[in-house]
C-alpha cells in the first residue's frame, strides 16, 4: 500500500500533522516507536498560552492553535479546558510591563485584563500578600492534561479510515526512490509513501544527523514536579509569576523591558533557567517548575538524566515565596527534553524533494504546534517551500 505521506514521530507535532492531513483526505501513515506518547509532550505543564510568544508569527500560531483545540474540546472535556492564564508580577516594575502588554494586546486584539493585587487573590487565594503586585489575566487560553490530550487525540486517529497507525516501530532508514519514498523500520517491516514527514522531537542522532545536528540546534533538558494532591486549594487554569515575565519572548517588545533591574533572587535561577510556572490537576495536585539546561544537538547521545537536587530546591523555595499553601508533599519529579532552533525558532527542512523534517520548536510545541502543522502540511502537498510555512503571511 502507498500512503500520501508517511509521518515519523507521534508526539505533538506528528500527531497534528496526521489530524490535519486527514481533514484534507490524505491517505496517512503515522509510526511511532513507542505504545503511548512519552516524549516532551506528555513531560510539560499543558499550558496552551499564546500570551508568551513573540508577537508577530509564534503568538498568530499559537491563537489559531486556540482555535484548533477548541474544535477539539468538546471530544475530550477533561483533557481541555478553557480558564486562562494569570500572569502575577512580584514587583512593581514588573507591573508596570503588565500595563505595556495589556496596551500592546489591546493594539493587536488579543483580549487581555489587568487585574489589581486584592483580585489576584480572589482568583488564586493561596497567593502571597507580600508577593503579589498585580496581574495580567488571559480568558481565552486554555489549560491540558497532556498525557490525556495525547492519550485521546492518538485514539481519534486511530479511528479514522484514512489512517494506519503503527506503534512500537523505531524507524531506521527512509530513502527516496523512483517510484516514492521508502520508509524501514526495525520490526522488517518496510512502507511506501509519496512523502514523508520526520518529526523526530530531541533525538537529532539517528534520521539525518548531518542535516539536525547544526550549531543552532540545542537540546534543553527541563525539570519540574507534581506534589500529591492539595486539598482547598484552588489554582485555576495557568498560572504564570514574576520570574517568568522576564522569561517570555512577549514581554520583551514592551518598550520598558530594557530597563527591568536585576531580580533579586539567587544567582543559580539564571543558572540553571528557573522560573515558576504552576497548574493544577482535577485531583487537587499541582504541577510545577521549570529548569532549563542546553546542551548541543551533537550531545544527543550523552544527555545527563539525572535528577538535580539543586535544582528542586531552587523550585520549592520560589514557590513557598509565591503561594502559602499547607504542604508541598512531592508525588513525581521528571526530567522533559526537547530541541530548539535558535535563529528561526523551528527546524524546517526537506532533506530531498519529498521528505521533510520538522522539529527544534522549543517550548513552543503545546502552544504553536497544532496550528503550524496545519501549515506545514498544506506546504508540503501545495508544494510550497517548509521555509515560507514561516512568514507571517502565510
Amino acid at each position: 500500500m502507498k500512503f500520501d505521506i508517511a509521518i515519523v514521530g507521534a508526539g505533538v507535532l506528528g500527531s497534528f500533522a496526521a489530524y490535519h492531513a486527514l481533514k484534507s483526505g490524505k491517505k496517512v501513515l503515522l509510526i511511532d516507536a513507542s505504545t503511548k506518547s512519552h516524549g516532551a509532550t506528555v513531560r510539560n505543564f499543558g499550558q496552551i498560552v499564546p500570551s508568551g510568544m513573540n508577537l508577530t508569527l509564534w503568538r498568530n500560531l499559537g491563537r489559531r492553535s486556540l482555535e484548533l483545540y477548541r474544535e477539539l474540546s468538546s471530544l475530550m472535556p477533561d483533557a481541555l479546558w478553557q480558564q486562562g492564564s494569570l500572569y502575577v508580577a512580584s514587583s512593581e516594575e514588573e507591573a508596570g510591563l503588565l500595563e505595556e502588554m495589556h496596551e500592546i494586546n489591546r493594539e493587536t486584539d488579543y483580549s487581555s485584563k489587568l487585574i489589581t493585587p486584592t483580585q489576584c487573590r480572589e482568583r488564586v487565594p493561596s497567593l502571597s500578600q507580600g508577593y503579589c503586585h498585580g496581574g495580567l489575566l488571559y480568558p481565552q487560553e486554555m489549560s491540558a492534561e497532556s498525557v490525556l490530550l495525547m492519550k485521546y487525540l492518538w485514539e481519534l486517529l486511530d479511528d479514522q479510515p484514512n489512517l494506519y497507525f503503527k506503534k512500537a516501530s523505531p524507524v531506521t532508514s527512509i530513502e527516496e526512490l523512483p517510484n516514492g519514498v521508502e520508509v524501514r523500520c526495525s520490526t522488517g517491516n518496510k512502507f511506501m509513501s509519496k512523502h514523508t514527514l520526520i518529526c523526530c522531537g530531541h533525538n537529532l542522532n539517528q534520521l539525518f544527523p548531518h542535516l539536525l545536528q547544526t550549531k543552532q540546534m540545542q537540546i534543553s533538558k527541563l525539570q519540574m514536579f507534581r506534589t500529591r494532591p492539595i486539598e482547598g486549594i484552588k489554582i485555576p487554569g495557568n498560572l504564570l509569576t514574576g520570574l517568568t515575565i522576564r522569561r517570555y519572548e512577549a514581554f520583551k517588545s514592551c518598550p520598558n523591558y530594557k530597563n527591568l533591574s536585576a531580580p533579586n533572587v539567587d544567582p543559580n535561577y539564571e543558572k540553571f533557567g528557573v522560573h515558576l510556572l504552576f497548574r493544577q490537576s482535577v485531583d487537587g495536585s499541582i504541577i510545577i517548575g521549570d529548569s532549563h539546561e542546553y546542551f548541543a544537538a551533537r550531545d544527543t547521545d550523552t544527555l545527563s538524566y539525572e535528577i538535580h537536587q539543586e535544582i528542586n530546591s531552587l523550585m520549592i523555595d520560589e514557590a513557598n515565596r509565591i503561594l502559602n499553601l499547607p504542604h508541598l508533599n512531592i508525588d513525581r519529579i521528571w526530567n522533559g527534553y526537547y530541541s530548539q532552533e535558535n535563529s528561526r525558532g523551528v527546524f524546517l527542512k526537506s532533506a530531498t524533494e519529498n521528505i521533510h523534517l520538522a522539529t527544534g520548536i522549543g517550548g513552543k510545541g503545546m502552544t504553536a504546534g497544532p496550528a503550524l502543522m496545519e501549515r506545514v502540511i498544506k506546504g508540503i502537498f501545495n508544494e510550497i517551500p517548509l521555509e515560507e510555512c514561516l512568514l507571517d503571511e502565510y
